[in-house]
């Protein structure tokens, strides 16, 4: 029995390994991309580029749904395969009205909105790559998710370097990088998937999976608007090419977000089950795991920097980006609160406790919603990450009552 444990352990922290380096290349590959807009159009078109992201991103997570964690963790099998499909499409068209209906709104010029329009038909194909990895992931095919993963970040980033380089189009770019990703959807995924993805569409009780997964899709929606918001803040009072730089130093916060959620997506299922089998010591192991794992990197990370960080800023960016290093700090400190608020919501969410989980989320993004302005104004970019960070620190808070009270009473 002991020997089986040890087996299954194993099994699950390389399918973590796994999913982990696929996660890591592809943002990678997101990352140098915003690295190669700065080299070659300046940090004014890379603000520019973080607007973009921002704004999409909002209506990309409302494609998703967050259906892939809910999926997950229905290990009882209540529903049927086609029915998450029928779920997809309905959430992507309400995703792209909604878009529509808010871009006129948003202030942008014209420029921006076109190459916003581009980039949402990219967010959708990774609404169906998270579809498709759901799937690989079900029959245990991580191998098959990393080359995907590396397929869709090599590739469209290479396409965009090379085409904005001769055209200094962003919108020209954003159109190979989307046609390249559609192309290795259909050239691998589609292909490797072909066995086993689900045929057909059923609409029957959509509409209680839509109602079940409301709280985790607010979720990561929230984290996407206060991303936005502190962004927006940024270039509403200092200018685009402020925020090229601030968005330069913060993008270890989406990495940190992502990387982390990779991990997670793999812990999501084994917490679910363990908690209907009311194993509680296990969940609690795999909680002082996981806090200090993340504890562990944050301080190696501190080291990191402290030793080279101005270095590898230097070289990545331009030694212009050395004047923002002292927000570096802080910003790992935002990440780590971050890795660790995205696990505490993963727990609710294995222990059915959504809505709970997103009483949390929502008192964080109340308190940065009303406090984020006169923080930048009085704190520049400094206060801006701050009060990011404190907000997490509350939804955090809310969410380790809420998850030993869960605990307390298997």
């Amino acid at each position: 029995m002991k020997y089986k444990n040890i087996e299954y352990a194993e099994k699950h922290f390389w399918n973590s390994v796994k999913n982990l380096t696929g996660t890591v290349v592809y943002y990678f590959c997101q990352w140098l991309t915003l690295m190669i807009i700065i080299r070659i159009a300046g940090y004014a078109v890379s603000g520019e580029f973080s607007l973009i992201i921002s704004f999409t991103n909002i209506f990309g997570i409302l494609s998703q749904y967050n259906i892939r964690s809910f999926q997950l963790s229905d290990v009882n099998n209540r529903f049927l395969s086609q029915q998450y499909s029928g779920v997809y499409v309905i959430t992507s068209v309400s995703a792209v009205v909604l878009f529509l209906f808010a871009l006129p709104f948003s202030g942008f010029n014209r420029n921006i909105i076109i190459s916003c329009m581009i980039y949402m038909i990219f967010k959708l194909c990774e609404t169906f790559t998270n579809y498709v990895f759901t799937y690989m992931q079900l029959e245990d095919k991580y191998f098959d998710i990393v080359i995907s993963y590396c397929l869709k970040g090599f590739i469209p980033m290479i396409g965009f370097a090379g085409w904005l380089y001769f055209t200094q189009s962003l919108f020209q770019s954003l159109c190979i990088m989307s046609l390249l990703y559609i192309a290795i959807i259909f050239f691998y995924d589609i292909k490797k998937t072909r066995s086993y993805f689900p045929n057909g569409i059923v609409m029957k009780d959509v509409i209680v999976i839509l109602k079940e997964c409301f709280p985790i899709t607010l979720s990561p929606l929230i984290i996407t608007f206060m991303l936005y918001l502190t962004r927006h803040s940024i270039e509403n009072i200092y200018g685009v090419a402020e925020l090229g730089y601030y968005s330069a130093v913060t993008m270890v916060i989406a990495v940190v977000l992502t990387i982390a959620w990779a991990i997670y997506y793999v812990l999501l299922p084994i917490i679910a089950d363990k908690y209907i089998k009311r194993l509680k010591s296990d969940i609690i192991r795999i909680v002082f795991i996981v806090l200090g794992v993340i504890l562990v990197t944050t301080l190696l990370s501190f080291l990191l920097v402290r030793l080279v960080g101005n270095l590898i800023f230097s070289f990545v960016f331009g030694v212009e980006i050395l004047e923002y290093m002292y927000l570096l700090f802080p910003v790992i400190i935002t990440s780590a609160m971050l890795a660790v608020m995205a696990f505490t919501s993963v727990c609710l969410i294995a222990m059915q406790k959504r809505f709970a989980m997103l009483i949390g989320m929502l008192a964080g993004a109340v308190l940065l919603t009303v406090s984020v302005v006169p923080m930048t104004r009085s704190g520049g970019m400094l206060g801006n990450i701050r009060i990011f960070t404190i907000s997490l620190c509350l939804m955090v808070i809310v969410h380790g009552f809420l998850i030993l009270r869960n605990l307390w009473r298997i």
